[in-house]
């Protein structure tokens, strides 16, 4: 039957002894609580990758990942066909907790390839949520037959990232909205998030550093920023009456993609 375990502290290796081991995400539908345990995956996106893409075999290595509990494991191929893969989970891995808040992106909608690297970068840089916005100057416009198929690609774009960055989590992609939208339906979370928007111009605006050094321990962080042409100023005016502090990113003005890549980076510098 194995050895019962629901104590992460119980596991003796760290997920660091297995860098650059494949990892994937899996949906486990509650907590193991014996070790070795047999998982049937039936996920196309993980059977495909591990048979077709990586043409891995039965006595293989890997290690899974439970991304709603943030939580890894060890675990071996028993049998990998073109519709599913029996996996024995061998162990749990203890990781290092993610030392960054929870960080929700409101990025205005780019051209593709653009914005699939936007969202590529954020996640390996530790985003959590992304909320694509429909601003005024976007020349993105999407219909709402194309919406479905839009997000179903860009939470392939983000899991593949999550992987390849050795992340406990994939980021959550909401349908997008337009600012007026998105800002009606901030209501009064608790703990209510630090807002800031960044701005290419105005005299007022807050350096990164300065920004995130309002926030209290612990708490979650919103950033916003707009497409290439900037935020109008009925736009800029939304923001700053939704309690958004305005933000800086140096004197050059820059791309969506870069902007959001730049933001993320000085967040994780800020941390270490």
């Amino acid at each position: 039957m194995g050895r019962p375990t629901d104590v992460l502290a119980l596991s003796t290796d760290s997920i660091a002894d297995y860098i650059g081991m494949k990892r994937f995400f899996v949906t486990l539908e509650q907590s193991p609580e014996y070790f070795p345990f047999r998982l049937p995956v039936t996920d196309d996106f993980v059977v495909r990758h591990l048979s077709a893409v990586l043409r891995l075999k039965p006595s293989d290595q890997v290690i899974i990942v439970d991304d709603q509990r943030e939580i890894a494991y060890l675990a071996q191929i028993e049998a990998l066909g073109k519709k599913e893969a029996i996996l024995s989970v061998l162990a749990p891995l203890a990781a290092s907790p993610d030392p960054l808040p929870h960080t929700t992106l409101a990025a205005s909608l780019i051209k593709e390839q653009r914005w699939d690297l936007l969202l590529q970068k954020v996640t390996e840089l530790g985003v959590r949520t992304i909320q694509p916005l429909v601003s005024e100057r976007c020349i993105i416009r999407l219909s709402s037959g194309d919406i479905a198929k839009k997000m179903e690609r860009w939470g392939n774009v983000v899991r593949s990232a999550a992987e390849q960055s050795e992340g406990l989590f994939i980021p959550t992609i909401l349908p997008p909205v337009t600012l007026p939208d998105f800002l009606s339906g901030l209501g009064d979370s608790s703990p209510a998030p630090l807002r800031l928007v960044l701005m290419e111009r105005g005299p007022d605006r807050f350096s990164l550093k300065n920004a995130f050094n309002q926030a209290k321990a612990g708490q979650p962080l919103l950033m916003a920023l707009g497409p290439e042409g900037g935020w109008t100023d009925g736009e800029q005016h939304l923001f700053l009456n939704a309690n958004f502090l305005p933000v800086k990113l140096g004197q050059r003005i820059l791309r969506t993609e870069t902007a959001a890549m730049m933001a993320m980076a000085a967040l994780v510098a800020n941390q270490e």
